[in-house]
């Protein structure tokens, strides 16, 4: 049961500061929301991310993409939900008490979340170093990847890209 009141007090810690960030809006910050999606470590802005929250039930739509995994009611407004990982190609995200869902915010699109494989905490830019993002990056990701002090790659998503993706926003089968 600690562990437990442990992982839920991580978390509410987290989400409070990323409601502070959000709140400061015009200051620039350099702290980014840290989640494992497939086997990349991937950073997202905060001012791109709404709230974090435990997968709800997602009632499935048919003829859609399988990365579409369906909708979701999160307080009385509907969520479309993407499997980001199998979205950019790789393997479904395993189901897992660990998963979460990324709502975001967003110029382009309402009423999007995203599902990851697990939150890691907010991490800052600051204290890793700059490295040029490999080629073969992907689309979705900005043109630089970050390394922390443990050696671990950083890449950081490139959210209005993946919102403005023909793909993302019409995910029905042809």
């Amino acid at each position: 049961m600690a562990k437990t009141s442990n992982l839920r007090e991580f978390q509410e810690a987290i989400l409070l500061r990323l409601k502070e960030a959000t709140a400061k809006g015009s200051a620039v910050s350099t702290s980014r929301l840290g989640v494992t999606v497939g086997q990349k470590k991937i950073l997202i802005n905060l001012s791109e991310v709404s709230e974090v929250l435990p997968v709800p039930p997602i009632q499935a739509v048919p003829l859609t993409q399988s990365w579409f995994l369906g909708v979701a009611n999160v307080r009385g407004n509907l969520y479309s939900i993407t499997d980001l990982a199998q979205f950019m190609g790789m393997s479904p995200t395993p189901k897992s008490a660990n998963n979460r869902i990324v709502l975001i915010n967003s110029e382009t699109t309402t009423q999007a979340a995203l599902v990851i494989g697990s939150l890691v905490g907010l991490r800052s830019v600051e204290a890793m170093k700059e490295r040029p993002a490999a080629e073969s990056n992907g689309e979705f990701f900005s043109n630089q990847s970050y390394e922390d002090a443990d050696n671990n790659e950083w890449f950081e998503l490139d959210v209005e890209a993946l919102v403005q993706d023909k793909a993302f926003i019409q995910p029905t089968v042809v």
